[in-house]
C-alpha cells in the first residue's frame, strides 16, 4: 500500500531486504531503489511493483504471465480504465467516501542501520455515506519507526491514499474526500505494523514488516522498466488469470544482481 510520505533526495543505488509477518508466517521481500525509481520483488519474484516517480505512476507486473497493470497517481486508478477518444465508459455515480488520515510523533528515538529512527503511529480511516458504491467504515494502522534516508523516494509526498474503484461495484463511482489531521513528517519505514480493523473495531488482520539488510549496490536502469514482451491488463484479476495457462512455462530468470 503506498500512502507514506517519504522524504529526501535520491543518493546511491541501494538493495533492502525485508521480512513480513503474517499469521505466524514470514516471508522475505527485496526492494531496489535507483534514483527516482525502485523495484520490489515478493514472493521469490513471483510478483514485481516498480515505482516510476518521475513517470507518477506504479506498475504491478506477473512475470509468469508476463502481464502488467499501470496505475497512475493523479487519478488513483488504472491507465486502461480511462476511455479513448470517442469512448465513453458507463459510469454510475455513487456516494461520498471521507478518507482521513492522522499521522502523529511519539517523540521516540533510536538508532537503527546508522539514522536516527523516528516513532510514528499514522491512522486512516474510511467512512461512506449510505449511498455510497460499497457503503464501509474501516480503519488501518500503522505503528512504525522510520529513518529520513537519502535514497527515499520523494513521489509519494504529494499522494492520497484513494482506493482503486472495484470491479463489483458494476460501474459505480464515488466522490473521494481526503482529509490529513498532523503535521509530522513520515520517512522510510525501517519497521513497521500494518493493522486492520473492520466496522465494528474488530481486528480483521496485521502484519509486521521489518528491514533486515540495508545496503549500497549497482544496479542496471533496465529493472525499472517493464519488458518490452509484457502485456498491458485492465485490472489485477486478469494479470493473474493467465498464470494458470503459464505454468508449463519455465520459471522466470533472475530478474536483479546485486
Amino acid at each position: 500500500i503506498a500512502i507514506l510520505c517519504f522524504s529526501a533526495t535520491a543518493f546511491a543505488d541501494v538493495k533492502i531486504t525485508t521480512r513480513q509477518t503474517m499469521s505466524g508466517q514470514s516471508s522475505q521481500n527485496t526492494t531496489y531503489i535507483k534514483g527516482k525509481r525502485s523495484r520490489t520483488e515478493m514472493m521469490n519474484g513471483m510478483m514485481i511493483s516498480l515505482t516510476q516517480c518521475d513517470l507518477r505512476r506504479d506498475v504491478q507486473m506477473n512475470p509468469a504471465a508476463e502481464t502488467y497493470m499501470v496505475t497512475y497517481y493523479e487519478v488513483g486508478s488504472s491507465s486502461t480504465q480511462i476511455s479513448g477518444p470517442g469512448q465513453s465508459a458507463p459510469v454510475k455515480k455513487g456516494g461520498t467516501m471521507y478518507v482521513t488520515t492522522t499521522i502523529k510523533d511519539t517523540g521516540e528515538r533510536k538508532q537503527m542501520f546508522g539514522y536516527t529512527a523516528r516513532h510514528i503511529v499514522q491512522t486512516i480511516v474510511m467512512e461512506s455515506s449510505p449511498d455510497a458504491c460499497n457503503p464501509t467504515k474501516t480503519k488501518m494502522e500503522m505503528d512504525m519507526w522510520v529513518i529520513d534516508a537519502e535514497f527515499a523516494l520523494q513521489c509519494s509526498q504529494e499522494r492520497q491514499y484513494v482506493p482503486r474503484p472495484s470491479s463489483v461495484s458494476g460501474g459505480c463511482t464515488d466522490k473521494y474526500v481526503p482529509k490529513t489531521i498532523g503535521t509530522a513528517r513520515s520517512g522510510y519505514p525501517v519497521w513497521q505494523k500494518m493493522t486492520s480493523f473492520d466496522q465494528s473495531g474488530k481486528e480483521t488482520f496485521s502484519t509486521i514488516n521489518e528491514v533486515v539488510e540495508l545496503s549500497k549496490a549497482t544496479l542496471d536502469a533496465a529493472l525499472f522498466e517493464v519488458p518490452k514482451d509484457y502485456r498491458e491488463v485492465k485490472s489485477a484479476a486478469e494479470m493473474y488469470s493467465a498464470s494458470s495457462s503459464a505454468s508449463t512455462r519455465s520459471m522466470p530468470r533472475a530478474a536483479c544482481v546485486a
